[in-house]
């Protein structure tokens, strides 16, 4: 009995060394006051995104940082929004720090891709009730962590050139062959930072539209279902924002 004990001590003495060493490597230190790492299996960096590595299902803290770098180096009109904007995504939003607005939008995309993909990057929803689109020539399917669809680099005249239906087209109408809600992992669009730059060039275009006045979450409403105030998506939203941004609502 005492050399099984000796030998499970030492078992999860190891696991839990390996466990600590993965998430060290993993995770790094985040610039967030929440650190949003959850999910495992850590791949190697897939295309478009230098070194950075990404899960299939989860979030990392690189995730949270890599945004917060795009919003201060493309994106500083939406550190200085209207307080009124942000009246119920963020009652606080005057007196946060520039740092902590950074931090406001990696927390919100990670509040968004909750309801809308389950964190799951391959996520595939195929949209029944929406046209053709005119890339694919396929229905409209949303899709990865923030559910967009290559029509949206179009429709919203994206630049960042790191979605490439050219790249994905094979990979993708094999999946859409297939009915897959979850795609290959190869795929541009299924990419987490490919996908978060792209949901985060569109909430730029959506706050800039139609006078430049609607509130957050009207705005980006005209998007994300799970934004608009009426759907249960949204109190989700909501729910884990005041989570990973308690500043916003002291």
């Amino acid at each position: 009995m005492y050399l099984k004990l000796i030998k499970l001590d030492s078992s999860f003495f190891r696991l839990f060394s390996a466990l600590f060493l993965l998430s060290l490597s993993a995770c790094g230190g985040s610039t967030s006051a929440f650190s949003k790492t959850s999910g495992s299996q850590i791949e190697p960096p897939g295309n478009f995104t230098g070194e950075r590595p990404q899960i299939i299902a989860g979030w990392l803290d690189e995730y949270s940082r890599a945004i917060e770098e795009n919003i201060a180096k493309n994106y500083p009109d939406l550190l200085s929004l209207e307080g009124s904007r942000m009246s119920t995504v963020c009652p606080d939003w005057a007196s946060l720090s520039g740092s902590e607005r950074e931090i406001f939008w990696s927390s919100l995309l990670w509040s968004i891709a909750a309801p809308e993909s389950g964190r799951n990057r391959t996520s595939i929803y195929r949209e029944t009730t929406m046209s053709i689109d005119s890339i694919t020539g396929q229905q409209i399917r949303s899709e990865g962590l923030l559910q967009l669809s290559y029509v949206d680099v179009v429709s919203y005249a994206y630049t960042g050139h790191d979605i490439s239906w050219t790249a994905d087209r094979v990979m993708a109408l094999t999946d859409y062959a297939n009915g897959l809600t979850h795609g290959n992992p190869a795929r541009t669009i299924l990419n987490a930072y490919s996908n978060l730059n792209l949901g985060l060039w569109i909430m730029h275009k959506r706050l800039a539209a139609n006078g430049a006045t609607e509130l957050l979450e009207t705005a980006l409403g005209h998007y994300w279902s799970t934004m608009r105030v009426t759907g249960s998506g949204f109190s989700t939203v909501l729910k884990n924002l005041k989570i990973a941004m308690p500043t916003c609502f002291r």
